[in-house]
């Protein structure tokens, strides 16, 4: 009696065990990327490294491979950028597979040009509207908001200008025109604008906030599977494929009233003191789109009888924990902006008051 008691004992606890066994065992994920000219994979399988050591059951397939995700515990979608978004392929991919990634942990990432979530883009006849980036991920996640990502990450990325097919090669040269504050990449054949930091913090994300693992310290080891021997440019050799933009910049020239500055805070610390200097310069706060990461004003005002419009930003990066990245600009001629040059230096004093402003680079 007492040994069947004991059995009994030992197939009841087992039972009770279960549950525990089965969260311990390690969960199974997908990377699925969509590419063109070879910089998402790379960063697909140094994301696999950062993640995969001690998280052995994830595979990393380009987006023809896939052809079921019912097997896996959580899904990484990974994209370059086409028109200030994920590849309409991945868009397919999302839609194809919604209910079953409704079900799953899902993380988002896009390599782009431009990596500065402050950035503001006016075209021609356009609306100016914010770019680079994890802007260029919202729009994904209103078409699809059943689909929760636990993370997204805007990289940055790497062109190789003699690559690039006709209507790309036509995209930045249109780019390289329109850009008010400048065009990093000319004369490059390769210009890159990937921040590696980015990418570790969301391997980092990844493994924490979706697999319950510790975060990696010894993140450095992996750059290799970015960093490239390959000259920025054939006929210059000095010239660098990467040069990371200023965090502190002033421009006033024929075509853009443009300042950066960064600040120590949060996001709350910024709208606060922006709000607060709108109050005492007369200003509207118009909100034109806010995100956990960014927010988006058109600050309004009328000088001299026409009302003038001063766009500004305020981002939190993931790669610069604790401070505020702001973004004041006018895109009106020199001319008739003289008061809303004198209300940005304004802001600039205010925002970078009381010990708040951060030196470097």
């Amino acid at each position: 009696m007492n040994r069947r008691m004991n059995l009994i004992g030992v197939a009841v606890l087992m039972l009770l065990m279960l549950p525990a066994l089965a969260s311990a065992a390690p969960l199974k994920g997908l990377l699925v990327y969509d590419s063109i000219y070879g910089s998402t994979p790379e960063v697909a399988y140094w994301l696999r490294a950062i993640i995969g050591d001690d998280q052995q059951q994830l595979d990393v397939k380009k987006l023809d491979q896939v052809i079921t995700i019912k097997p896996y515990d959580y899904v990484i979608i990974g994209s370059y950028s086409k028109n200030e978004k994920p590849s309409p392929r991945i868009y397919k991919f999302v839609e194809a597979n919604q209910n079953e990634l409704e079900k799953k942990k899902v993380a988002y990432f896009l390599l782009q040009g431009d990596w500065d979530e402050t950035m503001v883009l006016k075209v021609p006849g356009g609306t100016p509207h914010l770019i680079g980036g994890r802007n260029y991920l919202v729009e994904i996640q209103e078409k699809y908001p059943s689909v929760k990502p636990v993370v997204i990450g805007g990289f940055g990325g790497r062109q190789v200008m003699p690559a690039l097919q006709g209507f790309d090669s036509f995209q930045i040269w249109m780019l390289e025109k329109l850009a008010k504050e400048g065009a990093a990449w000319s004369g490059l054949d390769i210009w890159e604008s990937l921040v590696p930091e980015r990418v570790e913090v969301f391997g980092n994300e990844v493994r924490q906030k979706m697999l319950n693992l510790p975060a990696r310290t010894d993140l450095a080891k992996y750059r290799g599977y970015w960093n490239s021997l390959q000259p920025a440019s054939l006929t210059d050799p000095s010239k660098l494929k990467y040069k990371p933009r200023a965090y502190t910049e002033h421009k006033s020239t024929d075509r853009i009233l443009f300042t950066r500055l960064r600040i120590r805070g949060n996001l709350e610390t910024a709208e606060k003191l922006l709000q607060q200097w709108a109050r005492e310069n007369g200003l509207t706060l118009k909100e034109q789109r806010r995100t956990f990461f960014n927010i988006y004003y058109h600050a309004v005002k009328n000088y001299g009888g026409k009302e003038l419009t001063i766009h500004i930003v305020a981002a939190t990066m993931s790669d610069d924990p604790g401070n505020v990245h702001l973004s004041l600009r006018s895109y009106d001629k020199p001319e008739v902006r003289k008061g809303a040059e004198e209300d940005v230096a304004k802001a600039e004093k205010l925002l970078w008051a009381d010990g708040r402003k951060v030196e470097g680079r």
